[in-house]
């Protein structure tokens, strides 16, 4: 039966119960800061592989002067504390290197997404105030070198090859200048600059990470978020994982510049952790290789690169016996995917997690021990989580009826950078509480576990009733000629205010190839097993579906191509 839920009920006491777990024990970080974890690691386990990158290791003793190195770079720079340096990279060694510099000197890391465009990324440097960015040669030419000459904040631009940081490998050199910009290459810029320990004077409390959004809904923004988010969120999330210090070996397919990747690499940093960097997530060959000679205990991906490996005979021959935890974001994950996926890694090692960049990112997660396929999980500890009206923002939802979700918690981000009116309306208060208004929608069960139908602006109306798009996506995904699927709406032009639900089809290899006799078998089949309302109208088939730089399907890229 569908209860009522009272403002300030947690019916997920009941699973942290029968987990044997704690939901109000909140983990504590005291004054911590990822640099300094890395500094007492290069002590402790100074010869431990913090890093393994092109089939060699990079221990933490060396991590830890090339982070001093860098720090003596970028103070040379004129960075000091408050600064704003831009990481334009894919996962490399020197991502992670210049990224600890920075938490060392106090310095401000915004992550560019080397998927930009020029009219992009000057948005992004402009409103982060960046003044010095580290960027990848292939990138330079075409996207960089356009607009940094008009930035009003960069001062240096940083070259860097893909092996710049590699013994004996080929660095790359350049050295002009651009307007008032000096352009150097890394390698160079580097080599004359001591490891000498450099003071951190980095702080918990201050904001060490600006995370630009994806902007769908507008301009993007920059997320603020402190030390205290993100390390504070890896401890609630390690209730469920237990990383072993100096034990794990973590295989991650998220790039560095996406949250969910930033966030499984300071994990790894915090644990003394071995981290498999992934420089190309879809080159399967070359991460099954590298899981092959250092066998992974965490393996961490969106299902869209977990469907991927599971095509792979190498992931399938791989061993796994040293697997704990599969952790999947990002996206949903089919039930027959998860299944699929168990059949390889075993049964209780494969958990989902969900959150966004604005809460560091986790909200909730699904145990492995006691996973509900179709939900994400449970609140991690600490972390408050209701179900209210969509409509007015503040009536809490009944059990099993589906509103916004709305989080509060120590992960929640500070603000938007330079966005105040965004910053409210997304940090409302609410019973003397600040929430975060996620813009998701979902309902809770009678076990607190929560189930996530839409965003917000993927709810479809048709003919007075809500279609949530992952609803019909799960189910269409579950056919054998769908290798992926996307629902995207479009108007409904002979009713107004109404959509017309498009179902967008990448097939299987093997599926038929005569259209119009798979679009009938599919339409025949949602008909029975759907409202409807909720059959799509139209199904179109493409080669492939555009996905993100994390593995998502993008459906901004999708709506504007069938626009």
């Amino acid at each position: 039966m569908r209860g009522k839920t009272e403002s300030g009920a947690r019916p997920w006491l009941s699973t942290y119960e029968a987990l044997g777990l704690r939901w109000d024990a909140a983990p504590e970080i005291g004054d911590e800061t990822i640099s300094r974890w890395v500094r007492r690691h290069a002590e402790q386990f100074g010869d431990r592989e913090a890093l393994v990158y092109l089939g060699g290791g990079i221990t933490y003793r060396a991590l830890d002067r090339m982070a001093d190195r860098f720090a003596h770079l970028l103070w040379s720079l004129g960075l000091e504390a408050g600064a704003t340096l831009g990481i334009q990279l894919p996962n490399t060694p020197q991502y992670v290197a210049a990224w600890l510099a920075a938490a060392r000197l106090g310095v401000v890391t915004t992550s560019v997404s080397p998927l930009l465009r020029p009219a992009e990324l000057a948005e992004q440097l402009d409103d982060a105030k960046v003044e010095v960015l580290l960027t990848f040669a292939p990138l330079f030419d075409a996207m960089v070198r356009p607009v940094v000459a008009e930035r009003p904040a960069l001062e240096h631009v940083l070259v860097s090859g893909a092996t710049d940081l590699v013994a004996g490998a080929p660095t790359h050199t350049v050295d002009e200048t651009l307007g008032a910009v000096r352009v150097q290459g890394l390698a160079a810029a580097l080599a004359d600059r001591p490891d000498t320990p450099v003071p951190d004077v980095g702080r918990s409390d201050a904001v060490l990470y600006v995370q630009y959004t994806g902007g769908t809904t507008g301009k993007p923004k920059g997320a603020e978020l402190t030390s205290r988010n993100l390390l504070l969120n890896n401890a609630q999330v390690d209730v469920f994982y237990g990383y072993r210090t100096g034990r794990e070996v973590v295989a991650s397919a998220f790039p560095f510049f996406h949250i969910g990747g930033a966030a499984l690499l300071f994990n790894g940093l915090r644990t003394a952790a071995t981290n498999i960097i992934v420089p190309d997530p879809r080159n399967m060959a070359h991460v099954c290789g590298e899981m092959t000679k250092r066998p992974p205990t965490v393996i961490a991906a969106v299902p869209a690169l977990y469907q991927m490996l599971l095509a792979e005979p190498a992931f399938r021959a791989l061993d796994l016996s040293r697997l704990r935890i599969a952790v999947s974001g990002g996206a949903p994950f089919s039930e027959a995917g998860i299944a699929a996926l168990e059949e390889v890694i075993g049964p209780e090692r494969f958990c989902e997690v969900y959150g966004m960049t604005e809460t560091s990112p986790v909200q909730t997660l699904n145990p492995a021990r006691r996973l509900k396929p179709g939900f994400v999980g449970v609140p991690v500890p600490g972390t408050d989580l209701r179900i209210v009206d969509a409509a007015d923002g503040t009536t809490p939802m009944p059990i099993g009826e589906p509103g916004e979700i709305i989080v509060r918690g120590p992960q929640v981000m500070r603000g938007y950078r330079n966005r105040p009116e965004e910053t409210a309306e997304a940090l409302r208060t609410l019973d003397g509480h600040t929430w975060m208004y996620t813009g998701d929608i979902g309902f809770l069960d009678d076990e607190g576990y929560l189930k996530v139908c839409d965003r917000r602006k993927d709810m479809l109306i048709v003919g007075g009733f809500k279609v949530f798009s992952v609803e019909v996506e799960n189910k269409v995904a579950s056919r054998p000629e769908v290798a992926m699927c996307a629902v995207v709406g479009r108007p409904d032009r002979a009713r107004p205010g109404n959509e017309i639900v498009r179902l967008v089809v990448q097939r299987t290899p093997d599926a038929p190839r005569d259209e119009a006799a798979l679009r009938a078998t599919l339409t025949a089949w949602c008909r029975q097993i759907m409202s409807p309302y909720k059959v799509p109208k139209e199904i179109i088939f493409v080669d492939a579906l555009p996905l993100t730089a994390v593995g998502k399907v993008d459906k901004v890229a999708l709506r504007r191509g069938m626009a």
